[in-house]
């Protein structure tokens, strides 16, 4: 009886050993049931893929791919983010412009007390407004900036991808940056452009319960993930017009899982999504047709700066293609 005793007393006095050795000897917080819930909103994403010898054998097998859907998804991608830049940015100039020409007609007849009224309640109508969405739709509330990078680097959000998500976020972005409210609609458009390509990359869509038969193989975490960096890029470009800070945000600020191919895809998606919605806010002020299609004109007056067409573009990517091919058959008569 004694050495069982002592036997136990030297496992408990060992278990208290390792247990104070690697930190766990008391439990400091018991989760309740509603944080229990939160934490199940919360899911682990294996974008790694396989290195195993019989993967890799299996790689080699497989014949060589252009990849040609992958570049017309990203092509889509660009297009359809590009038209989503043009009309935010169409909607904004027509709740700021109701707003501000009315406050003008009120300072001009001499009533400042009715403009002041106006341009206050004006502005207190659309930021309730877009208070009321954002209830609706938590998850369409702020930048959307933190929950995509949560995503891309392997953590599963809820709802941040459906497509309520994607009209409330655009109409509550459209009505308090237009209000005049002291925000803008740069970091909205990466969640946007990332809600875009989660559902065009995929030709699926949860809400209206339709998969359509396009595109399959891209039904994984790994691909679903690179469209949706290409998405928060284009995002990027197409609200300041820069293809390159598109392609380097997404590959320094928000996705830890890159490959040098996916930089060119990239690249182009924003070049297609920063052509689409400069080229149609050319032509259109608050939907109102202005004449001037793809007249890209200067921001500041220089005497150095005038208005450019896309017409000119076109004999400057024939005149690079001659080049390209020019050089090409240098080097291969060189070096060949």
């Amino acid at each position: 009886m004694q050495r069982a005793r002592m036997n136990t007393r030297r496992f408990s006095v060992k278990k208290m050993g390792l247990k104070s050795t690697f930190g766990f000897t008391t439990v400091n917080h018991n989760y309740t049931e509603s944080e229990r819930q939160v934490l199940n909103s919360y899911h682990s994403l294996e974008y790694l893929p396989p290195h195993s010898k019989v993967y890799r054998n299996w790689l080699q097998q497989q014949p060589a791919r252009l990849d040609w859907d992958r570049w017309l998804v990203m092509a889509i991608i660009g297009f359809s983010v590009g038209i989503l830049g043009f009309l935010l940015h169409q909607i904004i100039d027509i709740i700021a412009e109701c707003k501000w020409h009315l406050t003008q007609y009120y300072v001009q007849v001499g009533d400042f007390s009715g403009a002041y009224i106006h341009t206050v309640g004006y502005s207190l109508i659309f930021l309730i407004s877009s208070s009321l969405l954002v209830l609706y739709q938590p998850a369409a509330a702020g930048s959307g900036i933190p929950e995509i990078i949560g995503f891309l680097n392997g953590t599963r959000i809820k709802d941040i991808f459906k497509m309520q998500t994607l009209i409330v976020k655009f109409l509550s972005c459209a009505f308090a940056v237009g209000c005049g409210m002291p925000v803008g609609y740069e970091g909205p458009m990466i969640h946007l452009g990332s809600l875009v390509a989660a559902g065009m990359s995929q030709f699926k869509s949860a809400t209206f319960e339709c998969t359509l038969p396009f595109f399959s193989r891209f039904r994984n975490s790994e691909d679903r993930r690179n469209f949706i960096s290409a998405g928060a890029a284009a995002g990027i470009a197409s609200a300041f017009g820069a293809p390159v800070g598109g392609l380097l945000f997404a590959m320094e600020e928000v996705s830890s899982f890159w490959k040098n191919k996916l930089s060119f895809q990239v690249f182009f998606c924003c070049m297609v999504a920063t052509f689409t919605t400069d080229i149609l806010n050319s032509s259109f002020h608050g939907f109102k047709y202005k004449g001037d299609f793809g007249l890209f004109k200067p921001k500041f007056i220089s005497r150095d700066l005038m208005a450019v067409n896309v017409i000119a573009v076109f004999p400057a990517i024939l005149l690079g293609k001659i080049e390209l091919l020019i050089i090409s058959t240098f080097f291969l008569t060189v070096f060949h």
